[in-house]
This record gives C-alpha cells, sequence and structure tokens, in this order.
C-alpha cells in the first residue's frame, strides 16, 4: 500500500487506517504508528525515563563521555524556575507586551499567521531568555523565524536560504554562550528567566549542553504557541455565537482575577482555548525512537524501531471522542457526553511525564490573547466562512489576513 506523502493526504490515509486498525500499525516498513491512547501514553513514558542528554562536541572529538546528565533534571530546572514566574505580575506583563506589540499593526491589512507569531514569539522571548541587547534580541528572533518559515511555509528556499539560515543559527548561538557565560562570570546580571537555572549547572553539563537546553526552550517558543495563537484566530472569527459568550464573560470579569488565575477567573475562556488545541494542537506529528521492546498483541515495538505519535489524530478519534470534527467547547464541561473518554485523550502538550513545561502559562498566553480580542480590539476578516486550514508541520489557516482597531 503507498503511503501519501503530502502532509493533509498523510494524516486523512492515518486517520483511516488508524479507525481500523485499532491505532497501532506499521506506516512502512520502518515506522509503527502509535495512535491508541493508552499505548502513546505508555510508550512515551516508557521510553522517557531514562533519557539523558548527549555527550558535548569536545567530549566526541576526544572520544570521552561527559557525566550523565538526565532531560528529567532539565524539566524539573525549568519547572520550579515556571512556578516562580506563575504570579499576576508576570502573567500581567506576558500579557502587557502582547497587546504593545499588536498596538503597532492597529489598522493594516495583516497577515494574522504572522502576526500571531510575532505576538507570541516577542511576548514569550523575555520568559525564556532577557536582558539582551536589542541587537542580541533582534538575532534570536531572526533564527526563530527562519526556523519557523521552515516548516510553515510550502516554499522553504534555495540553497542562499539554506546559508543564510545556518549563519543565522550559529549567530544566535553565540548569542546565548555570551549571555551564559557572562552571567556565570558575574559580567550580566542574573535574570528570572527560563536559562538562568543552568548558569549554576555549567560546570556539571559544559557550556555545549547548556546551549542544547537553552536552545530547546527557545524553540519551543518560536513555533507551537504563534500556530495555536492563530488557530485561536481562525475558531473565534468564525463562531461568532462564542465571540459573543467570551466578550460577555471577559468583559464581566475582575481584571486582576483573571492575571492571577485565569481558568478559574474565566471558565468559558479556558473551555474555548482548550478545544482550539484539541482540534489544532501543534506539532501533528511526532517521530520518535524506541529504546525498550513494547508487545502490543499483534506487533511488536523493539529498541532502534522509530514509531509515530499524534495528538491530533488522537483528538480526532471517533473511538474516544464523539461528534471529534465539531467545534464546541462545552464538551469540556463536567459531565458532557461528547467529551474525552478519560485523561489520555486529551493531549495537546504530549504525554506526561514528557509533557511540555510551558503547558501553564500557554495556555495563560491564549487566554490573555483571548481577553484582547474581547475587551480591547476588534478584529475584522472578509468572508470567514470561506477561510481553510492547512496542515504542515502545525495548523495553518490559509489566506488569513484582517483588520485590528481599538474597540
Amino acid at each position: 500500500m503507498t503511503t501519501p506523502q503530502h502532509p493533509e493526504d498523510f494524516l486523512r490515509f492515518m486517520r483511516m487506517r488508524s479507525a481500523t486498525e485499532d491505532g497501532i500499525f506499521w506506516v512502512d516498513d520502518t515506522r509503527l504508528g502509535v495512535f491508541e491512547p493508552e499505548a502513546a501514553r505508555h510508550v512515551s513514558a516508557t521510553n522517557w525515563r531514562r533519557f539523558v542528554m548527549h555527550d558535548r562536541l569536545i567530549d566526541m572529538v576526544r572520544r570521552r563521555h561527559s557525566p550523565e546528565v538526565r532531560w528529567s533534571q532539565v524539566r524539573s530546572a525549568w519547572l520550579t524556575q515556571l512556578h516562580t514566574l506563575a504570579t499576576a505580575e508576570h502573567h500581567g506583563s506576558l500579557i502587557d507586551r502582547m497587546e504593545r506589540i499588536i498596538d503597532e499593526r492597529l489598522g493594516e491589512d495583516v497577515d494574522l499567521v504572522m502576526l500571531t507569531q510575532d505576538v507570541a514569539l516577542r511576548s514569550m522571548l523575555p520568559v525564556a531568555l532577557t536582558g539582551l541587547t536589542s541587537g542580541e534580541a533582534e538575532l534570536v528572533r531572526r533564527d526563530l523565524e527562519m526556523k519557523l518559515l521552515r516548516l510553515i511555509s510550502p516554499d522553504p528556499g534555495g540553497t542562499w536560504h539554506h546559508l543564510r539560515f545556518i549563519v543565522v543559527q550559529l549567530r544566535s548561538g553565540l548569542v546565548v554562550r555570551r549571555v551564559l557565560r557572562q552571567r556565570a562570570h558575574g559580567k550580566r546580571r542574573r535574570e528570572p528567566d527560563l536559562a538562568d537555572p543552568f548558569v549554576d549547572m555549567l560546570p556539571e553539563l559544559g557550556m555545549d549542553r547548556a546551549l542544547d537546553v537553552v536552545t530547546a526552550v527557545l524553540t519551543a517558543i518560536g513555533g507551537p504557541p504563534g500556530t495555536a495563537a492563530a488557530s485561536l484566530l481562525y475558531e473565534f472569527v468564525r463562531n461568532p455565537e462564542w465571540q459573543h459568550r467570551l466578550t460577555e464573560e471577559l468583559s464581566a470579569v475582575d481584571p486582576v482575577e483573571f492575571r492571577t488565575a485565569p481558568t478559574h477567573a474565566a471558565p468559558v475562556t479556558h473551555r474555548f482555548v482548550k478545544e482550539v488545541l484539541r482540534l489544532w494542537s501543534p506539532p501533528l506529528l511526532l517521530v520518535r525512537r524506541n529504546h525498550f521492546p513494547f508487545d502490543f498483541g499483534k506487533t511488536r515495538l523493539e529498541p532502534g524501531d522509530w514509531y509515530l505519535l499524534s495528538p491530533h489524530l488522537i483528538h480526532r478519534d471517533e473511538r474516544v471522542w464523539k461528534q471529534p470534527d465539531v467545534f464546541d467547547p462545552d464538551r469540556f464541561l463536567p459531565g458532557a457526553p461528547h467529551g474525552p473518554a478519560d485523561r489520555t485523550c486529551y493531549v495537546p502538550f504530549g504525554w506526561a511525564p514528557k509533557k511540555c513545561v510551558g503547558a501553564n502559562i500557554g495556555t495563560v498566553q491564549l487566554m490573555g490573547l483571548c481577553q484582547l480580542l474581547c475587551t480591547r480590539y476588534r478584529l475584522t476578516v472578509d468572508h470567514p466562512e470561506n477561510l481553510s486550514m492547512a496542515l504542515r508541520f502545525a495548523p495553518v489557516p490559509e489566506d488569513f489576513r484582517g483588520r485590528l482597531a481599538l474597540r
């Protein structure tokens, strides 16, 4: 059987096969699709348990090994730092940054996909790496924007574009190295961001692995948050009844309470965000290499085999969701008959214990965007009923242009 190559055709093909083969099947000779919720959770958790960081470059050159550092240690450092940032002050700063960035483009006819990428990236960058000069911040942003365009653009560019991408990537890496080194030597102030915990871990990590860690968190803010924000705008303009419900709720909510605990203060808005992430969570497919044997009854996954995971396919599985293609945030009301069969069926941020550490702040960012759309701005899109979603590395609304004005 020939496997389609175009992302949309491939996902449609995977969905049909998943429905008829209980969610676990060989996609081709080298990759096993694991799209059954419990199996996906089990494989992901087991493979993550002892996952360690790669050796440093200098160790590979000298044919030696670095001291073992598990990614769970890195994750723990991130979670500790994020806990200190989960305050009304920091949430408010994030929303204020989004507001300033949107204000720069008021009244213009803009590509809303690129606007939301810019808003998401620039507002989240200080959470990942702050205290940069304007030149340093511009280099890091350019690197992340070029990485994103290579993923969402149907035309990634030619040789010259690729060489330019490599140069920008190297220069951005030098910025991160300089920041970490100067913080470690007291030449730059320590900052409450997701890079700072690894200044203290430099002797154990080494600069190469510390760069990997900071690059990982920068890459995480440089793609998924923006594509999720674009999907949120997509459903916002296509569902005027939900615009009305969100506006009604957010106009009445206390701003301080919203910034302190948004999911508690605005439950309707929280359900709206959860449904956007159910339908359009990025990325659409995850490719992993297996490290342990798994017996699924009709087939086995051996160490060294490759497997695919997909929140997108699990979120549209008719065996665990009723009417999965219908946009309805009320499916997340307690006891809703068309809600998730259990917690393993809703995984927009991945599976524990490897679930995205930025899940909470990502939710705050999307809810903050809803608040701005409903209380500060008026978004106009011509013929929203004609909009469609392209499926690439992530869902991307096609020809999505509009105008934002103050209410």
